[in-house]
């Protein structure tokens, strides 16, 4: 084996050096950059790729020949400028109107003049990349196609066509030509395939999207297109475009389902939910799976802002109310829970989903919130004995007196109120530390115990008797002689 001598270990980390610049600079060479800026009806393009730079500026209307290989004609005061560097290299071609259809054509190398001849024949080598990579001439160019092969033929050239801001350029320009309906589809279908970025997507989308919803299968293909985009922005801009002033179909309502459960966004899936829940096509199917997307959003504000849009949707079944209550299981803020249990309960509910609703009243801890919801259902339901006492226990949970005596001053504000409910009332007061708020609950009361049974008039002088003080013990059993 032979090893590399002193002088040449000493040399190595210079060569090493070396190898890094090379490859540093094969790498910078092979990457590439597009800039393209308009300001005052001047045109700038430049791009740079694999050690070649490319700049265009342009102002006016430039039109090129059938065969893309020369100018036709530039507007009054227009001109074009094309450069190419290579290398160090430069060429360079000038075009200027001189008024009248007049054109003024010069070609130069670095900064030399040279013969038009020369600057013709590198016009007609590059000016098809350029008026792919530009948009020069695109109105003109996409009417030539048109009118050689209609469609099929003006797809072809959008495929052919360099970046993404260029090709929806074009496509706009198709959807403007005189299509069949069911030929707004396939244009769809084939312009998105080629087309990378979701802004641009949805540019052409939202500008084309009245003439794509003419038929059921544009409008399918419309969701179906935005479900695969990746920015939640652009999604909901298409699908809140997509569903304004129009029904959908139960079919495009599950497709737009699928799209916001990936969100990762629950702002953008509560735009989405909320303009899909002003579509009157719904059935209880789809109600419920919406309710289901709410379950993987983290904000209780914006999980909240849907499940109560969702409350006023009319016609809901049990299971929608069952799979709501599941949803509402996760939020964890006493205010937004309160908030929702309350619209809740305003609505005329099973006696199934009246029960399901305590489980989720029993975890919010705020006094204040148990109470509003409390006296909210007291207030709107009709109970059975069983909900009743439920009431009553969530109630006696409730640790300041305060909001235990709104509660069962509520309850007793009944027309209807049964002796055996007036009984659970009387025993809950036990649980009522202030002689004062008991006193408030037991004469609040007196009125129906007063014309009630003997053991009603019982269980209201037991409820008195855990009162400490003689004054409010006094009023409390005075109030029923």
């Amino acid at each position: 084996m032979k090893y590399l001598s002193r002088p040449a270990l000493l040399m190595l980390p210079l060569i090493l050096m070396l190898v890094r610049s090379a490859l540093g600079q094969t790498e910078s060479a092979s990457s590439s950059s597009n800039y393209t800026h308009i300001k005052n009806g001047r045109y700038s393009y430049s791009s740079s790729r694999n050690g070649m730079e490319f700049n265009i500026e342009m102002r006016g209307t430039v039109e090129v020949t059938d065969d893309d290989q020369d100018i036709k004609s530039i507007s009054d005061d227009g001109y074009l400028e094309i450069s190419k560097t290579s290398f160090g290299s430069k060429r360079t071609i000038k075009i200027e109107s001189l008024g009248g259809g007049k054109m003024k054509k010069e070609y130069y190398e670095g900064r030399t003049l040279t013969s038009w001849e020369q600057g013709k024949s590198w016009l007609a080598e590059i000016l098809p990349e350029v008026v792919r990579s530009t948009g020069i001439s695109a109105e003109s160019r996409l009417n030539r196609y048109y009118k050689q092969g209609g469609t099929t033929a003006a797809l072809a050239e959008i495929e052919r066509l360099e970046n993404d801001a260029i090709r929806i350029k074009y496509a706009n320009l198709l959807m403007k030509k005189p299509l069949q309906q069911s030929e707004y589809t396939s244009v769809l279908k084939s312009v998105t395939d080629k087309i990378d970025s979701d802004h641009y997507i949805t540019e052409f989308l939202k500008a084309n999207i009245s003439k794509f919803l003419l038929t059921k299968e544009g409008a399918t293909a419309v969701f179906a297109v935005t479900n695969k985009m990746e920015s939640d922005h652009y999604k909901t801009e298409v699908i809140k475009q997509a569903l304004q002033g129009t029904t959908t179909t139960p079919e495009n309502i599950t497709v737009i389902l699928q799209s916001a459960a990936k969100m990762e966004s629950d702002h953008y899936i509560t735009e989405v939910l909320t303009t899909l829940l002003k579509q009157p096509s719904f059935n209880d199917a789809i109600l419920a799976e919406l309710i289901n997307t709410t379950k993987a959003m983290e904000s209780d504000h914006y999980k909240t802002d849907v499940l109560t849009k969702t409350l006023d949707k009319p016609g809901i079944s049990k299971t929608s109310y069952q799979r709501l209550i599941e949803s509402a299981k996760d939020i964890e803020s006493d205010h937004y829970l309160t908030q929702l249990i309350t619209h809740l309960v305003k609505n005329k509910l099973t006696s199934e989903t009246i029960t399901a609703t305590f489980t989720i009243i029993g975890t919010i801890e705020s006094d204040h919130y148990r109470a509003d919801v409390l006296t909210t259902l007291l207030q709107k339901q009709g109970l059975t004995e069983s909900q009743f006492s439920s009431v009553l226990n969530l109630c006696g949970a409730i640790e300041s007196d305060h909001y235990k005596t709104q509660v069962l001053q509520k309850a007793l504000s009944s027309n209807t109120i049964s002796e055996s409910q007036l009984i659970s009332i009387l025993q809950t007061t036990k649980r009522i530390e202030s002689d004062h708020y008991a006193t408030e609950v037991l004469l609040t009361a007196a009125p129906k115990v007063k014309t009630g049974s003997g053991p009603l008039k019982d269980a209201y002088r037991d409820a008195a008797r855990s009162i400490s003080s003689e004054s409010y013990y006094g009023r409390a059993v005075r109030a029923i002689d």
